[in-house]
This record gives C-alpha cells, structure tokens and sequence, in this order.
C-alpha cells in the first residue's frame, strides 16, 4: 500500500467524521432563510468523500517525496494557524490584510496591483461587506 492510499483514506475518515459527527453537533438549525447554515459544508464535505473515494480505488503510482514541497506546506499551515491565533487578539481587518500579503508574497507575486488588489482591497472589502453591511462578526 502507498503511502498517497493511507493518505487518502485518512482523508476519507476526515471527511466521513466530519459528515456525521461533527457537522450534527457544531452547526445551529434556524428556521429562516433560504439556506440553513449546514448546507454549504455538507456539500463540500460530500465532494470531499466523494473525490476521495473515487482517488482511493482508481491505479496509482509511487509519489516521490519532495521535501522543499513538505517544508512550504508545513511554513503555509504555520502561517494560518499565526493568523487564526491573531484574529482572536486582533480584530480581522487588522490582520487579514497582512495574511493576505505574506501569502500572496510566499507564492511568488510580485506585481503590485494584484499585492494591492488582493492583500488590501479584498480583504477590506469582505470585513466592509460582512462586518458593516451585513452585521456579522468576523472575529
């Protein structure tokens, strides 16, 4: 067995825990609008199980270990895990734009417009769209 099989079952369990142990216990009903809060992340953890099934029995080859590829993953993880960790002490737009910015900066983008589009003005956009029109907290 692979090691990309072990890995794909595991994400299999994730996203089969998930569906139904979970999602039941984390996720408040409401009787208004259109869409309950449930529906989105039980769609993708349907597409998750679903794809993850459908990589675990299709033929696979050996995956080669490429540690610069494991060591960028591990810098990304430790980067979001920082920002979720800030988000609690900061407020969102404080520390979403920067996030934004040493993502963007990790994987390579240097024209500035798309810095300033992506790192700035998005990041701004969804705490002023979320945070003011709609009243939901993002913090």
């Amino acid at each position: 067995m692979s090691l990309e099989r072990i890995v794909t079952g595991g994400i299999l369990v994730f996203g089969l825990t998930f569906l139904f142990q979970v999602m039941p216990q984390q996720v408040e009903t409401v009787s208004y609008g259109r869409i309950v809060p449930a529906t989105l992340p039980t769609i993708l953890l349907w597409i998750i199980v679903g794809a993850s099934s459908i990589q675990l029995i299709t033929l696979k080859d050996n995956v080669g270990f490429n540690g610069r590829v494991v060591l960028r993953t591990v810098v990304l993880l430790a980067l979001m895990v920082a920002t979720a960790w800030l988000m609690k002490l900061f407020a969102f737009e404080y520390v979403a734009p920067i996030f934004a910015l040493l993502i963007m900066l990790f994987i390579g983008e240097r024209r500035w417009y798309w810095l300033l589009l992506g790192g700035i003005l998005i990041p701004l956009g969804v705490w002023l769209l979320v945070e003011q029109v709609l009243g939901r907290a993002l913090s």
